[in-house]
């Protein structure tokens, strides 16, 4: 198994939500070696995200996170 050794730069999404009726959302950028990672770097510059972001489910305001907009979509379509 390899490991990346250099971050990189996640875009990060949230799935839809039927309750507010929207489809996906577009949240930010993170940078880490993971989509978890890249979640607690937007968590430590942006303020709204931390509070709505939890990382042992990895759900933003209750809807799961994604690394593009495709899977965030996938519940959609």
């Amino acid at each position: 198994m390899t490991t990346d050794t250099v971050a990189r730069l996640f875009e990060i999404w949230c799935e839809g939500d039927p309750r507010r009726d929207y489809t996906a959302c577009h949240l930010g950028y993170g940078k880490g070696h993971s989509l978890r990672e890249a979640c607690e770097d937007l968590a430590s510059r942006n303020q709204y995200f931390h509070d709505h972001y939890n990382p042992y489910n990895m759900t933003y305001c209750g809807c799961k996170v994604f690394d593009n907009e495709a899977a965030a979509r996938e519940l959609w379509n």
